[in-house]
């Protein structure tokens, strides 16, 4: 009994504000474990989902995706295969009308004519010349354009094959 007396004594020398500071330590103290609790219950959450989504991933693999799996590892087995052409698609490539390289060429002679070109920081204005859209680079060489003219002998020959052909289809 004399403890409960010392407690009570005790508390009479308390003034009210040291309640006031006793129970906002307790208030205080409940919630910073309040808070812990509920860090510790959402992180467990968070790695439960992680876990969730993961095994649904692996289990979720489709069919298609297997397949591109498959393709990939026989990809990555075998050597890359070049192309080898037939003799006849050598010979179209080498007798071709017009190369890449020279249609660029062609392409390139002609250029924009502009009035005046202005520079604002790093940005360049150019004023295009609207009476003279086109400058021909080499003015002087204009292209040589020699096509074959087939006969028109010739012309019904062919005609007359391409028929019999589609006959000789049906």
């Amino acid at each position: 009994m004399q403890f409960f007396k010392d407690i009570f004594a005790f508390l009479k020398t308390l003034t009210f504000i040291d309640y006031v500071f006793f129970f906002a330590i307790v208030i205080l103290l409940t919630l910073i474990v309040t808070l812990l609790y509920f860090i510790k219950i959402n992180d467990d959450v968070l790695v439960n989902k992680k876990d969730k989504t993961e095994k649904k991933d692996k289990l979720e693999e489709t069919r298609e995706m297997a397949i591109v799996k498959e393709i990939t590892k026989n990809m990555m087995k075998e050597e890359p295969k070049t192309v080898t052409f037939t003799d006849y698609e050598k010979d179209q490539e080498e007798k071709a009308i017009i190369s890449y390289d020279e249609l660029l060429k062609k392409d390139n002679n002609y250029e924009i004519n502009y009035e005046k070109e202005e520079y604002y920081d790093d940005l360049s204005v150019k004023k295009i010349d609207l009476d003279h859209l086109i400058l021909d680079k080499d003015e002087n060489e204009k292209p040589v354009f020699t096509g074959r003219v087939i006969s028109f002998q010739k012309e019904e020959a062919f005609l007359n094959a391409l028929k019999q052909l589609q006959n000789s289809l049906q």
